[in-house]
């Protein structure tokens, strides 16, 4: 071991030691809370940040967290990621440096990534609330205490290409993607399922984040004259992309199927861009459809909506509930672990994976994202005639229920 990596080590060692005493410095437990406020990813990281908080005032009005004799309360330390992964990994560093070893974060995936990397040495536990490529969960890139409430991105992909095959028996499908982490992984999950269907025309069109016009990608897909497009695009991008789909007129012309739309985003799509376009989603805030098939998801959900239009006077966006379930899970594992060690409170969600989400029970798995009973959600977007209220964007019509949510443990390297 040369000099510098023993430094290294001996810096985390002392981290580990200063650290625990800021964690709970004046009775309180500090959690650091990072998500992209400002940049592309201001619209979701912002509801992000209240999905986060709301789960962390549950907690402290229920008594706090309670190791030992003694009862803490939670208190969130804030940052803002700005959707650049060099400040991301600045911001992770200095909560480290300041004793909080223990955070919520995650707007983009590239960024999300990016924090991985920074805590391969095991200084910090991580439960990411957005979801990334699905090679960061392989063993040999995971960081030994990072998870997500979310999971990779790639699921995106095989779940909704199986949707779009067995609803719309497409023979030419275009994907339109964004050139980042997020979209190649959507990618890399397209493939995984129209590879097997050889009798179907796969092509791609990467657009870059923060495209301002999107006109010659969209007439590029309508001069193709696919079946379907698959968009994937996020963020502003996303709102962006779907604004002038509308104004091109490119529902007259193909099949477009969304891959996945969140709250924060539909809320700045024009009602009329959204009318009878095909939804994906990794959740809706109205989970009616399950009302009668699983009763305990269903009242779960109501109670977490309730809580959330109390707190907020707004419904809970996908990315904000996941936020939400990312806390929850990492105040339980203190809870669990009695100790904010990262170590001691990963292993303690490890022994103890099930629990029960916004979405209906889930459980951890050794790779670090967790397994939902219903994978994603299928909907049909509303026009502003269609719409009970100004979050009634969507009408479910499906909970997916689907192995393609997470490879194999054996295929992530997990015996």
């Amino acid at each position: 071991m040369n000099r510098w990596r023993l430094l290294s080590v001996v810096c985390v060692m002392l981290l580990a030691v200063v650290g625990w005493g800021v964690a709970f410095s004046e009775d309180v437990i500090k959690v650091g809370v990072m998500f992209s406020l400002t940049g592309t990813g201001a619209p979701t990281g912002k509801v992000q940040k209240d999905g986060a908080l709301l789960a962390i005032k549950e907690v402290n009005e229920a008594g706090g967290i309670k190791i030992g004799d003694k009862v803490y309360k939670v208190e969130a330390v804030v940052r803002d990621d700005e959707t650049k992964p060099d400040v991301a990994v600045r911001r992770v560093r200095e909560f480290v440096e300041e004793g909080i070893r223990l955070m919520v974060l995650g707007t983009f995936a590239h960024v999300t990534t990016a924090v991985n990397e920074q805590i391969l040495d095991g200084s910090a536990m991580v439960i990411a609330s957005n979801s990334i490529e699905e090679k960061v969960f392989r063993k040999e890139n995971k960081a030994p205490y990072f998870l997500t409430s979310q999971g990779a991105v790639d699921a995106i992909g095989r779940m909704t290409a199986e949707y779009v095959i067995k609803t719309f028996n497409p023979k030419y499908v275009i994907a339109c993607l964004p050139d980042y982490a997020y979209g190649h992984g959507v990618a890399v999950g397209l493939k995984q399922v129209y590879e097997k269907h050889p009798d179907i025309k796969l092509e791609f069109i990467w657009t870059p984040v923060g495209t301002p016009d999107f006109t010659s990608y969209i007439l590029k897909i309508i001069e193709s004259k696919p079946d379907v497009v698959q968009m994937g695009q996020w963020g502003t991008d996303a709102i962006e992309i779907l604004k002038q789909s509308y104004e091109l007129g490119l529902s007259k012309h193909t099949k477009i199927f969304f891959n996945a739309i969140v709250a924060s985003l539909a809320a700045g799509i024009p009602p009329e861009a959204l009318d009878g376009v095909t939804l994906g989603m990794w959740l809706y805030h109205d989970l009616s459809i399950l009302k009668d098939k699983d009763p305990a998801t269903y009242e779960n959900a109501e109670r977490i909506r309730k809580a959330w239009m109390e707190e907020y006077n707004d419904v809970p966006d996908v990315m904000a509930a996941y936020a939400y379930m990312a806390m929850k899970e990492l105040l339980r594992g203190i809870q669990l672990a009695q100790s904010t060690d990262p170590a001691k409170v990963y292993q303690a969600l490890m022994e103890n994976p099930e629990f029960m989400g916004f979405k209906g029970p889930a459980w951890w798995r050794p790779d670090g994202r967790p397994f939902y009973k219903y994978a994603y959600f299928i909907g049909i977007g509303k026009g502003a005639d269609k719409r009970a209220d100004k979050w009634d964007y969507a009408e479910i019509i499906e909970a997916f229920e689907t192995e393609a949510l997470c490879l194999p443990l054996e295929e992530m390297g997990y015996k």
